[in-house]
């Protein structure tokens, strides 16, 4: 190998130093442009939503032993506490999440996850069937209202 491929002049250095400065700007820029579209698109905001609303339903079901809420303003009258110890902001949760209020208890203590739709996204953009609050949602659904074995986060559905 020759001194000359070892220690490249000074025009090759500084145009990798250009090149490599552009891929950098680049991809600062993308993953600025990404992280941008998806704040706006209220996707983060949804996704949580949904989430809360899983806990929420789940500590409704245990503090109502097994009644499923009938209305928005059942949900409401719910203190803040486990997965969700923070007030939930009900106005935004409502435009961006739906809820069966009167959904078949029986049907779905037999349902698996990804076949779970009385609480869902207006809007969705994930696949929320390995969710643990889902799951746990589920599991209370069967402890009260079927005979189900008990639904594991991490196994998938047959």
């Amino acid at each position: 190998m020759s001194a000359a491929t070892m220690f490249p002049d000074e025009r090759t250095n500084r145009r990798r130093k250009v090149i490599l400065t552009v891929c950098l700007v680049l991809s600062v820029v993308g993953s600025l442009t990404a992280v941008g579209i998806r704040w706006e698109s209220g996707a983060d905001t949804q996704n949580q939503l949904v989430r809360v609303m899983y806990a929420v339903v789940t500590d409704y079901l245990d503090k109502n032993e097994g009644a499923w809420p009938g209305s928005w303003e059942d949900l409401e009258q719910m203190p803040p506490s486990g997965y969700w110890y923070e007030p939930v902001d009900y106005p935004l949760v409502k435009q961006q999440v739906e809820i069966d209020f009167d959904p078949d208890l029986k049907q779905m203590s037999g349902q698996p996850p990804r076949e779970f739709t009385a609480i869902r996204a207006k809007n969705p953009v994930l696949d929320y069937s390995r969710d643990p609050r889902l799951v746990e949602l589920l599991n209370k659904v069967r402890e009260y209202h079927g005979s189900s074995p008990e639904v594991k986060s991490n196994q998938p559905e047959a």
